[in-house]
């Protein structure tokens, strides 16, 4: 009931949620999105679970990619305040891509997983 489908969902009272029970997967943890076609993009939003600070992302990459196959060195990286408000990130060249792989590495609490109200992504 936490599907990557509710990051893109306008509704910030949803999340997604990587695998928690049974078994839990490790960092890193990423999703995918299609952009549908080649577009030239300037950056991402991200907005952390609202409900609970569990898997705040920390640090962060973006990869983009034109087959979805094929995924480039990351075009973005960084580290997220440890807090619930919007990120916005700008990448320092826009980049032409259709798909982009959001890649958390790390959250704030140290544990092995990752969560997002919300995700978008910029273009021209």
């Amino acid at each position: 009931d936490t599907p990557a489908t509710n990051l893109t969902d306008s509704d910030p009272s949803t999340f997604w949620h990587t695998m928690y029970s049974v078994t839990m997967a490790n960092f890193p943890h990423w999703v995918d999105f299609d952009c549908m076609e080649v577009k030239r993009l300037t950056g991402f939003t991200y907005l952390p679970r609202q409900d609970s600070p569990n898997g705040n992302i920390k640090d962060y990459e973006i990869l983009v990619s034109q087959d979805g196959v094929n995924w480039s060195e990351p075009v973005a990286k960084g580290t997220f305040a440890d807090n619930r408000n919007l990120k916005k990130v700008l990448f320092a060249q826009p980049v032409q891509a259709r798909y982009v792989r959001f890649r958390a590495l790390s959250n704030q609490a140290g544990d092995d997983y990752a969560t997002g109200a919300e995700f978008s992504i910029m273009a021209e």
